[in-house]
């Protein structure tokens, strides 16, 4: 799977790509030239001399759906499992630990995004690694001594 996706925008002059659709920030070009996003929203020049508005929706970083003109075209993320999905949250069990393990918390959802939308690496372990990840760094803030507000 590659990072850069076209879009299939009819009427757009030039070729529309999302660059960037495996990782958590992505950059939309339109004929090799980045677009700058402005108002919440990247305008798309079409053949007849109007310009149509691509925007995105979503509160996951890298999961978010690309709209032109209100109808989706691009969801990004699709590709990966519900379960993998679910997994991907484990580090959220680190906030017992305080602001450090708040600290890593998003961290860890940060890196586990990228982690489960490589289609390179096998569901096996795009399913465990965030849920192993988590329990080793679960014990590691408990032998060096971080307050957990369980114990």
């Amino acid at each position: 799977m590659e990072n850069t996706r076209r879009l299939d925008i009819p009427g757009a002059r030039g070729k529309v790509e999302v660059d960037g659709v495996l990782g958590i920030l992505y950059k939309v070009r339109i004929d090799g030239q980045v677009v700058k996003r402005r108002k919440g929203r990247w305008d798309v020049p079409l053949r007849n001399g109007r310009t149509g508005a691509l925007s995105s929706n979503g509160v996951i970083p890298g999961f978010q759906t690309l709209r032109f003109d209100g109808e989706p075209i691009l969801k990004m993320g699709a590709h990966v499992e519900p379960a993998v999905k679910i997994a991907m949250f484990a580090p959220v069990v680190l906030i017992l630990w305080g602001f450090v393990g708040a600290i890593l918390t998003v961290l860890m959802l940060l890196t586990n995004i990228i982690l489960v939308k490589n289609p390179h690496m096998p569901m096996g372990l795009r399913l465990g690694l965030p849920v192993i990840n988590t329990v080793v760094m679960a014990m590691a803030l408990t032998l060096i001594g971080v307050p957990n507000l369980l114990f």
